[in-house]
């Protein structure tokens, strides 16, 4: 059993989907969309940028539903191609796996495979009986720690927030946890704003926090600003991500929304341009 001091020693902190996550999961659930804005077969493809300097990619899935402990589960999946430099600044893994209960209460799994000179695999799982989170790197379990009730990962919250009409909301909170943490954040829905990046120009809500106070996640970073863009419609796309760094600033910016539609016997893709 590795100590909690020890771990966050070994523990590298993948900023993209942590940072996102930590945002994301600010917002107190609401009743959700009907219907889902998101079902299996979606992928959203980003750009991502270090400053104005293109530095990768990175897409996000809805995959099949899946049973976790015979559990109807929504399983989504993260994938990135991003260059070293900007790998070394915010450590995105290279694939991530999440699982959430399909009620969108909290979360069930969480997964991630980071390659180069260190290989490492994480997973987190999630005890609700016990509320615990257990936190296992390369095969290590580290000590449980506890989970506040609603907690989803850095990667399902993305889709929670997707169920939430957040016209009329100011202030949001609710619990992430990565394994290591679980700790309320609070952001600010700062109003709508219209905003143009390359797959079209939308509508959106502007949600803002600080990670002021998380040191022990973010380490260096804690002072980072996190901003993220909303689309006003019922797909609830995730358009736009901004962390600002004092040493810099990165943006994920939705690229193409790609959908997979079952018609009879099998799958069709289709890839659309989300343009409104």
């Amino acid at each position: 059993m590795i100590s909690k001091g020890k771990k966050l020693m070994h523990q590298k902190t993948r900023i993209f989907f942590s940072l996102l996550g930590m945002l994301l999961l600010v917002a107190r659930l609401c009743p959700a969309a009907d219907p889902t804005p998101f079902k299996s077969g979606e992928k959203l493809h980003y750009g991502v940028y270090w400053e104005e300097f293109s530095a990768g990619e990175v897409t996000i899935e809805v995959k099949p539903i899946a049973k976790i402990n015979n559990i109807p589960a929504y399983h989504f999946t993260m994938s990135a191609e991003i260059s070293p430099l900007l790998d070394a600044v915010i450590m995105i893994g290279d694939r991530v796996e999440s699982y959430a209960d399909t009620g969108m209460t909290h979360a069930l799994l969480y997964k991630e495979h980071k390659n180069g000179a260190t290989e490492q695999d994480v997973t987190v799982t999630f005890d609700w009986k016990k509320r615990e989170a257990q936190y296992c790197l390369n095969g290590e379990k580290y000590r449980p720690t506890a989970l506040l009730p609603g907690a989803f990962d850095p990667l399902s919250v993305l889709y929670a927030l997707r169920l939430l009409d957040l016209k009329g909301m100011r202030k949001i909170s609710k619990p992430v946890s990565n394994g290591l943490d679980c700790i309320v954040v609070q952001a600010k829905v700062r109003g709508k704003q219209r905003v143009q990046v390359e797959s079209g120009e939308y509508n959106t809500y502007l949600v803002e926090t600080q990670l002021a106070g998380f040191s022990e996640i973010f380490d260096n970073i804690s002072e980072a600003t996190v901003k993220l863009w909303i689309s006003a419609d019922e797909r609830r796309l995730p358009v736009r991500i901004v962390c600002e760094f004092p040493v810099g600033s990165f943006k994920a910016e939705l690229k193409v929304l790609e959908t997979r539609e079952l018609h009879g016997s099998g799958l069709t893709k289709r890839t659309t341009f989300v343009k409104e």
